[in-house]
This record gives structure tokens, sequence and C-alpha cells, in this order.
């Protein structure tokens, strides 16, 4: 009997991980991949305590979006060419794309303390509704308290559903424009309802402060300010708390995801962001996928990890902007039956990482 992830495995695998219990790790265009991608992968990690603030949002019935100003606005095309910062030598390959990252991550050191760490993240699900799928997005702010006597808040707010593609509006369009959308949800459970409308913005404290996760466990922001900054070191630490916590997932893919989540996720140093591009760097099963385009429009190169089942590929990638180092977002894609993953596939989850920075200034209130 195969023991390789059917067609099901994959679909969960590009569910994103913020709706798996106790985890949290994924609008504009598909990203283009430019070579094929031939690898393993799956998705997770970071943050929990997002959780409840998106099941709340579902309950609600107002329900996330996709990308564009609103329902008349199709996604961007992908792009066509490197970024202009690095159109005089773009990277060529997973190992290149990494390295030039964790340089400019290591130059481009800025401030690293203020009363809170505030992160903006988009994210976003593929939802078929017929003949054609919108785009579901919803915006949340993580207001992380770095010491005693602040809340640690989060502001969510659902930004209204939009067909996900070009073809997807025409058909949408087709179809009378209609500007809502209603879906069964788990037995007990009222009728999910998702909307072109955007949602109300939404405080809510975080009870238990800090609430990060990096490698399937809980860590704090002292854990993370200790964390190595050489390569080997980093994967080390890392390995062995994936090992303490007893995951299913194979350690190349787990790593893969830490090492995401360090570069994209979390309030780490900017040694730590170079150290975890570096251990990527090295990381078995990673592949380049060039230029493409993040679901906000942004320019950037992508890196992956795929598994293939009997019913298809599963995709995890990872958009950086190589002028700069940053992390610009994560996506889950699911790719047809086949002996490789075709050109294009469906977009099914992804995460844009709009801001992170410092501030003394006070959390939003209720």
């Amino acid at each position: 009997m195969s023991t390789r992830p059917d067609v099901m495995q994959l679909l969960a695998d590009a569910r994103p991980g913020r709706l798996d219990p106790d985890v949290r790790p994924a609008p504009g265009p598909f990203t283009a991949p430019v070579e094929r991608s031939r690898r393993p992968v799956a998705r997770r990690l970071i943050l929990a305590g997002a959780l409840p603030l998106v099941a709340a949002a579902t309950a609600a019935a107002v329900v996330l979006t996709g990308g564009g100003t609103g329902p008349s606005s199709p996604p961007a095309t992908p792009a066509t060419g490197a970024p202009d910062a690095t159109a005089a030598a773009p990277p060529d390959s997973a190992r290149a794309l990494l390295l030039v990252a964790a340089e400019k991550t290591a130059a481009g050191d800025t401030a690293s303390s203020g009363r809170y760490w505030v992160r903006v993240q988009e994210y976003g699900e593929r939802k078929d509704v017929g003949r054609y799928a919108i785009a579901s997005r919803m915006s949340i702010e993580r207001w992380l308290a770095t010491g005693a006597g602040d809340p640690t808040v989060d502001v969510g707010q659902a930004l209204g559903a939009v067909p996900l593609t070009a073809a997807d509006e025409a058909a949408w369009k087709a179809d009378g424009s209609p500007t809502q959308w209603t879906e069964n949800g788990p037995p007990g459970t009222k009728p999910i309802v998702r909307t072109t409308s955007p949602g109300p913005r939404t405080v809510r404290p975080l009870p238990g402060g800090e609430l990060l996760m990096i490698a399937g466990q809980r860590v704090t922001t002292a854990d993370l300010a200790a964390l190595p900054t050489d390569p080997a070191a980093l994967q080390a630490w890392l390995t062995a708390r994936l090992r303490q916590g007893g995951g299913t997932e194979r350690e190349d893919l787990a790593l893969f995801y830490a090492g995401r989540d360090l570069v994209a996720e979390l309030p780490v140093s900017a040694a730590v962001r170079s150290a975890a591009y570096r251990m990527l760097a090295d990381l078995q099963g990673v592949d380049f996928l060039g230029v493409v385009q993040d679901r906000h429009g942004r320019s950037g190169m992508a890196v992956a990890f795929t598994r293939r089942g009997d019913g298809g590929w599963g995709q995890q990638r990872l958009i950086v902007d190589p002028g700069t180092g940053r992390a610009l977002a994560q996506e889950s894609w699911f790719f047809g039956s086949g002996g490789a993953p075709a050109a294009t596939g469906m977009l099914m989850s992804w995460t844009v990482q709009v801001s992170a920075r410092y501030t003394d200034e006070d959390a939003p209130t209720a």
C-alpha cells in the first residue's frame, strides 16, 4: 500500500496553519514559477492566539477577502523581470537568493526596541463558489508588548471577498456580480456568509501575553533574543525542539517552516534572521521559482518546498525581496496530477507581510 500523501492530504497541507489547533503559521496575482519544483513541502507555525480571532470572525459570518481594491479590481499580472534592486545580477538559484537575503538582512538592521512590536499581516484563502473562486482576506495587527504593564492585543478586520483572478472576475460578472455567498459550516453551526463588504475593526486583548511559537512549541521574546546567530547552531537548536515536541512532519519540512517563520513572522534580531536565511540556503529540498509578485503586487523572488501525492502536488512558497532581504509573503499552492507541477496551479492560501516595526505608541483599545 502506498505511503505517499493523497490529494486530501495535499489539500490539508495547503490549509493555513493558523486554522490548526494551538498554532498560527499566507492579495493580487498568482505567483508564476519560473522554474518547476520537484521536492516536498507542507504548511504551518508561528503565533498562537490568532486562531480565536479568526474563528470569531467566521462565527460572526463576516469572512475575509482577496486582493485588489474591490470586486471590480482584477489581480495584478505576474512580474516579468527581476526586481530593480538586483537587475544587474539577480540570484539564479535558491541558495544564491537566500544568501543574498542573508547579507541584505544583516546589513540593514533597524531599531529593535520599543514598548510594542507591531506586525501587520493579511491572511487569505481561496473559496470555490460554483463556477469561480473568490479570495477571502483578513487584516490582523499584532501589538506584542515587550515589557510588563502593557497589554498584548490583536486588531482584526475582515476586508471583504473579491474574485480571485481575472478569469474568476469574468465568471463572477456573468453570474450577476453577487455581493455575498453562503457556505454551510460544520454540523451544529450556523452557515457562514462571505460578503464583499469590509467588516469592522475589532480589538481583542490576548490573555497570557506573548503567545509565540517556533518549531512547534511556545517561546518567549527572551527565548527568541537568545537564539543562536550561527546557522549550524540555529539549526541544531531548532532540531532539538522539533524532536522534543515529537512532531510527525519530516524534519527537513519542519526546518523549512521554522526558518520561514524566523525570517517572516517573529520578532527576532537581524542577526538571527540572517542566520535563518543561511540555514535555509543549506537545507535540502528548497527549490528556486524565480521572479514573482505577491498578492499586493510587490515584486520579489520565490523559493519553495514541494510534495508529491497520489492526487497531485502541494507546494509552500516563501517570497523574498532580494534587494532588502525582506520576506514579503508565504503562499500554499495545489497542482494537479502529473510528472511535475505545471506552470500554473491553484493558490489555496497566503499570508502577506505588510509591515513590522517597534514603537512606543499606545496599543489600540476597544
